[in-house]
């Protein structure tokens, strides 16, 4: 992940994993469920919101916003508390399919 986030694949991780984590609440709100399930839609939510703030942070100014493995270990506390630490496996995972798809590697 950190190497991914090193490298100008950067922007196109992020967007796909936030798209991701979109798709995984939007799934989970629209599932028969209870407050197990209101606390991961949550998780996805707020680990959406926190990639694109990283994106933005850092798109035009390189060296904002979170260090990477900071970023990253946040996303984790936030798929914790919620109990969506699948959700954001699968996102992590479908970007970097994402990534290596446009680089055609």
């Amino acid at each position: 992940m950190l190497a991914v986030l090193a490298s100008e694949s950067r922007e196109t991780f992020l967007v796909a994993m936030g798209h991701r984590l979109g798709i995984s609440a939007r799934d989970v709100f629209t599932g028969e469920g209870g407050p197990h399930q209101l606390a991961q839609a949550r998780a996805c939510n707020e680990m959406m919101i926190s990639i694109w703030s990283q994106l933005w942070a850092t798109k035009d100014s390189p060296g904002s916003g979170y260090a990477d493995p900071d970023f990253l270990s946040a996303l984790l506390a936030k798929a914790d508390a919620g109990d969506a630490r699948t959700h954001l496996r699968h996102a992590m995972e479908s970007a970097l399919r994402a990534v290596r798809d446009t680089d055609g590697s």
